[in-house]
């Protein structure tokens, strides 16, 4: 009887987070194409480019919406089971909640591992689509340049490929640069540069070695002005894109400028991000139970110094509101946090964290509080 009522309210919680998610995420895909008609439409683009920049905006946002719609989810199915007063019949049973409730905890779990392989697998790829389907609907043409492994890789104005260990934007500064030139025969000369600035719209090498492949001949030359890279700016803009790099990508980044004696606290912060974000999936779902299923009892009667005594139905309409109010301030918090840490108020490493922790202190303490 139980393993049936628990396959009952599993299903119903997948099928609401189902709706809802995809629905949220479609409708704001939509809502991302529209802002960007103006933009798009002098160039005439194609239905197929347009919905394939829609399309490809989806899981970004399906990682944003996903801890919203797990709140939901959870606060309609027990919110409704309260209604129709199946909790009272299974505790008048002899059910025990936290044993009915165990296989949403596994839920939430596997809701968090599933928001950061999205996160970390799809959406780097899509948000390069949706860069991509932008040029080519505005003509932009290929990327100048890429990131890679840490390495900047740009195409120079002469068609040379041109090799970034370690660029630093904020600074304007490149660190061990190579330069490969080619002509119809193939590779014909590198340049190798310790450093490079961006001065009076030029780059400014410096500690160059220039290897001539025609004829072997090394040269050492202490400083030079390179015209044939283009502007900082356009391929800071154009490469270096966190939502786009995988975590192994950001941490070698940021051991590179570390070794370099470079701190960017910003990295740092979206490093953390990445991580804690997908762990509010599970605490979400633990709060949308209990303020549903417990809403009625004393874990919120302790944590909001209210009464929620009387009937179910209104015990349900307390508990959704509690929960959309927390959703919200949630929310708040965490971009409040994460400001501070941009500032560097805020350690960088502790920024990301600060709201997680306390949301899932008090979301375990609600579930704790759920009576048996």
């Amino acid at each position: 009887m139980m393993l049936r009522v628990q396959r009952m309210y599993i299903a119903d919680f997948f099928k609401v987070l189902f709706v809802l998610t995809l629905g949220m995420s479609a409708l704001f895909g939509v809502l991302s194409l529209i802002d960007k008609l103006e933009e798009f439409m002098p160039h005439n683009p194609s239905f197929g480019l347009l919905l394939q920049y829609a399309l490809a905006s989806v899981p970004r946002n399906i990682i944003y919406f996903l801890p919203m719609t797990t709140l939901l989810s959870s606060l309609f199915v027990f919110s409704q089971a309260i209604k129709r007063r199946e909790i009272v019949a299974i505790k008048t049973s002899g059910g025990r909640m936290k044993a009915i409730l165990a296989p949403f905890v596994v839920i939430g779990a596997l809701l968090t591992l599933a928001g950061f392989v999205l996160g970390e697998f799809v959406v780097p790829v899509t948000a390069k689509k949706v860069r991509a389907t932008t040029a080519e609907i505005t003509g932009q043409g290929k990327r100048l340049a890429f990131f890679k492994e840490g390495s900047l890789y740009i195409r120079g104005k002469d068609g040379s490929i041109v090799k970034i260990s370690l660029f630093l934007p904020s600074q304007n500064i490149s660190k061990g640069i190579s330069i490969f030139k080619f002509n119809e025969d193939g590779l014909t000369e590198r340049i190798d540069a310790e450093t490079g600035t961006w001065e009076n719209n030029v780059w400014k090498l410096k500690s160059i070695q220039v290897y001539d492949l025609s004829t072997g001949k090394i040269s050492r030359i202490p400083e030079m002005a390179y015209t044939e890279i283009e502007s900082p700016k356009i391929f800071s803009e154009d490469a270096i894109k966190v939502e786009e790099m995988a975590l192994i990508e950001l941490i070698r980044y940021k051991n590179r400028l570390a070794e370099a004696g470079f701190r960017n606290v910003k990295l740092s912060v979206d490093l953390g991000s990445r991580l804690s974000y997908p762990i509010v999936n599970l605490f979400m779902l633990l709060l949308g139970i209990s303020l549903s299923v417990g809403g009625e009892q004393k874990g919120i009667e302790k944590v909001f110094r209210i009464k929620t005594q009387g009937t179910h139905s209104n015990a349900g309409v307390v508990s959704a509101g509690l929960g959309l109010l927390i959703s919200v301030l949630y929310w708040l918090g965490y971009s409040f946090t994460l400001s501070l840490g941009y500032s560097g108020t805020v350690p960088p490493i502790l920024a990301p964290w600060i709201v997680p922790i306390i949301f899932s202190l008090i979301s375990l303490y609600l579930y704790h509080n759920i009576p048996e």
